[in-house]
């Protein structure tokens, strides 16, 4: 069996499968990667239509949830950890609920249940950035709101000039109008599996309350909060991997 999806296996021992956000981007965990594979076997990927991942139409959340089933099928792997972060974390609830067999566990990581009217506005706004200024300016907006203030000031530098040119911006486009439609929010209180949800008292992409809200709606959740902002898991990939790690072996 062939598959397109690109993905990276890594390490050793119980398989985790690591779901990146609206990026969709398998490289967003190289980070904490390195905490993980002397543990388990991590497996990251790149979304369908993003990166070197080919699509067929345009993207949803079931479409990434099957990917990583064939992934996971096509190495014979039966079932494994599931770690989501921010739209990754829908994916999760999607593996959760429509694969139950083939999830072990799920961490939602900066995730929600359903849109509220702060959510959509901010991202119907973050879509008008992208059409009026470019993909440039976009990625600068979500530094400024997405990093902490330190973390900004270590590692990014204001971009010296926009080029409304894109050949992401109808993906990326279609990638927000894909979380702003999805919910599972009826269904959580049927997910059976140990749950860990994670956020940040100072995210203000998807704000900490949001991660409060799947912690009452799901049996079994454990919530832990952190700082770090929305991309805590490269601010503090550390941490965040002490974290997950120490719920994974839990289990074992």
């Amino acid at each position: 069996m062939t598959i397109d999806t690109y993905h990276t296996v890594e390490g050793t021992g119980e398989t985790v499968v690591l779901i990146s956000g609206l990026g969709g981007h398998s490289s967003f965990w190289n980070e904490i990667k390195q905490f993980l594979v002397s543990s388990f076997q991590v497996i990251t990927l790149d979304h369908p239509g993003v990166g070197q991942s080919p699509i067929s139409g345009d993207p949803t959340i079931p479409g990434i949830a099957e990917a990583v089933i064939q992934i996971l099928d096509h190495y014979g792997i039966q079932d494994a950890h599931i770690l989501g972060h921010s739209t990754g974390s829908l994916v999760t609830q999607c593996l959760a609920l429509d694969y139950s067999s083939r999830v072990k566990s799920i961490v939602l990581s900066s995730g929600w249940a359903k849109a509220d009217q702060r959510f959509i506005d901010f991202f119907h706004y973050r879509k008008e950035t992208l059409n009026v200024m470019g993909e440039d300016a976009y990625n600068e907006l979500t530094r400024y709101i997405a990093f902490p203030s330190e973390y900004y000031a270590e590692n990014f530098i204001k971009e010296a000039v926009y080029s409304t040119q894109s050949l992401n911006k109808e993906m990326i486009t279609k990638r927000i109008d894909m979380l702003l439609s999805y919910s599972r929010l009826e269904d959580l209180s049927k997910i059976h599996q140990n749950v860990l949800v994670i956020g940040a008292n100072d995210d203000f992409v998807i704000p900490f309350l949001h991660s409060k809200q799947l912690f009452h709606l799901i049996e079994n959740a454990e919530l832990i909060e952190l700082s770090g902002g929305h991309f805590t898991p490269k601010v503090k990939p550390a941490a965040y991997a002490e974290i997950v790690k120490k719920f994974w072996e839990s289990l074992s």
